[in-house]
């Protein structure tokens, strides 16, 4: 609700802005040039419906790590400054799953599964360099809020000693639903379509029981403006 109640303060100060751009405002004899709109400190608004693949990874100390596979897809927003700065924001779904193989003598092996839901919400500063009017490359960075909506995963097993089963890791109170992530990126944009890439590194320990554990990874994505 406030995110939405922000943007259209944002769209509402553009508009009126524009609006008064428009006319000029006489004192005396004298004609007040109109106010340009290059001069507000946001320039310009660009809304994107984006869609990528993503390659997040779970790590931490006594356990080995989890690689995940997964589609993303979402909104994003840009708000373009002065001097090439922006800043970058949006909502993104996440679903991802993860196969790993761990092999046992006598040909046993266990396959744990995990698929996973989550959402992402950044908000990042971004640096634009224009090479031509339709054509510009971005670097980025800041942090993002990772959500995670749900994770169910558990173990197939041929292993005598080890039994199959399955959890839902949160509302078995064994991860933490929210982490905070830094990330870095690039992104090349070219009329009304941006290829992206960036790295997501999580600050937090999601881990609700002993032992440290904690979210990372990559992703590519395009972008189309509308």
């Amino acid at each position: 609700m406030k995110r939405s109640l922000s943007i259209s303060l944002i769209i509402l100060l553009l508009s009126t802005s524009y609006a008064l751009s428009a006319q000029t405002k006489k004192v005396g004899n004298k004609t007040k040039a109109p106010m340009s709109f290059d001069s507000l400190i946001i320039k310009k608004l660009t809304n994107r419906i984006e869609v990528g693949y993503n390659n997040p990874a779970r790590y931490g100390s006594g356990v080995s790590t989890t690689y995940f596979n997964g589609v993303k897809i979402g909104l994003t927003t840009e708000l373009e400054m002065k001097n090439n700065l922006s800043l970058l924001t949006g909502v993104l779904y996440n679903l991802v799953y993860s196969d790993k193989l761990q092999k046992y003598p006598d040909l046993t092996r266990v396959n744990y599964l995990a698929y996973g839901q989550f959402i992402n919400i950044p908000v990042m500063v971004g640096y634009n360099f224009p090479i031509t009017k339709d054509l510009k490359f971005s670097a980025f960075a800041g942090p993002t809020l990772n959500i995670g909506l749900s994770q169910i995963g558990g173990d197939i097993s041929t292993v005598p000693t080890i039994s199959s089963a399955y959890a839902d890791f949160y509302n078995s109170s064994l991860l933490n639903r929210l982490d905070l992530q830094i990330g870095v990126g690039a992104a090349v944009q070219f009329k009304k379509y941006q290829l992206k890439a960036g790295y997501d590194y999580g600050l937090l320990n999601v881990n609700k029981s002993s032992g440290n554990l904690y979210q990372k990874g990559w992703y590519v994505s395009l972008s189309i403006n509308f």
